[in-house]
């Protein structure tokens, strides 16, 4: 073989690793995605019996929240977005139905899991969007409003303030560095989100009137709107920064009856501060947030 055949087949030889090399940064460059998704604020939802297996209208509320997921998953992908992974978060985290979620994301399923709506999260992720988020417990005029477990959690603080399930996830993100980009849910959890996220891209996807009641639009709608703003979030994604609880971390969950108190607090870390409430510290919002998935998963079994 002589030395110009040699020369020019090295040639081709660089070239074809310069093209997969580049290729590969392309992928790397595209933004890694998370979404959480909840129930209680997808926009036809209005009662409990949307929410739960057996319910007459569960099965239509499943497919109600899987349209908002996918309209979030299109809006993404227009925008460039690489790896989308989908938690569902909502009750026994089985309301997604997978055979009809958008086939490019990936869909974490079931609990218990240690990190709970957040499961999966890390420093990989360039950005997180909550789907289908509601107020916090006691919230007025919120629909299905309540923090984390509804039936069992009456307050839950984080270094002395009051805070929703969209609070407590964002600061589980931010530990990792992870900003929010996109909140849908009703006219209370989006005002909130853009008190403490800053400016980012948000959905109504109804108006909250009571506890069991709500004004929404056609679904369809709601939907187009969820794509265009999640579209929107990830082409602006170097703008949005991470909700940070600096440590350590004080929590107090108060609970609705007085003998969960007094259960937990027999546990060596576990403070009782009042009737109701009990103390956690943690040196990260990690550890608190495995402590309230042992407290779920347990009465949960």
């Amino acid at each position: 073989m002589n030395k110009k055949l040699i020369r020019v087949i090295l040639i081709f030889v660089l070239l074809g690793f310069c093209l997969v090399f580049n290729l590969s940064a392309k992928e790397k460059t595209k933004p890694k995605i998370y979404i959480s998704v909840d129930m209680e604020g997808i926009g036809d939802i209005v009662t409990s019996a949307q929410l739960g297996p057996g319910k007459f209208e569960y099965e239509r509320g499943r497919k109600f929240m899987t349209a908002e997921v996918n309209a979030a998953i299109e809006g993404c992908l227009e925008a460039g977005a690489g790896e989308i992974v989908v938690a569902d978060s909502h009750g026994n985290a089985q309301s997604l139905i997978p055979e009809e979620l958008n086939k490019s994301a990936f869909l974490i399923r079931g609990f218990p899991r240690g990190l709970l709506q957040m499961e999966g999260i890390d420093s990989s992720y360039d950005g997180v969007i909550f789907i289908g988020y509601h107020a916090k417990e006691g919230t007025p005029n919120a629909n299905l409003s309540h923090t984390i477990w509804g039936s069992k959690f009456s307050e839950l603080k984080i270094n002395g303030k009051v805070v929703s399930e969209a609070i407590f996830n964002a600061s589980v993100a931010g530990h990792f560095g992870v900003p929010i980009i996109m909140v849908a849910g009703d006219q209370n959890v989006v005002k909130e989100a853009l008190a403490e996220f800053g400016n980012i891209e948000t959905v109504i996807t109804k108006e909250s009137l009571g506890y069991y009641s709500a004004k929404f639009r056609h679904p369809e709608l709601i939907c187009q709107e969820i794509k265009e703003k999640c579209k929107k979030a990830v082409q602006r994604i170097k703008e949005f920064k991470p909700y940070v609880i600096k440590p350590p971390i004080r929590m107090e969950l108060t609970f609705k009856h007085t003998y969960d108190a007094e259960a937990f607090s027999y546990l060596p870390w576990v403070k009782r501060i009042g009737g109701k409430t009990i103390l956690v510290e943690a040196d990260n919002i990690l550890d608190i947030n495995r402590f309230i998935t042992a407290v779920f998963s347990i009465n949960n079994k």
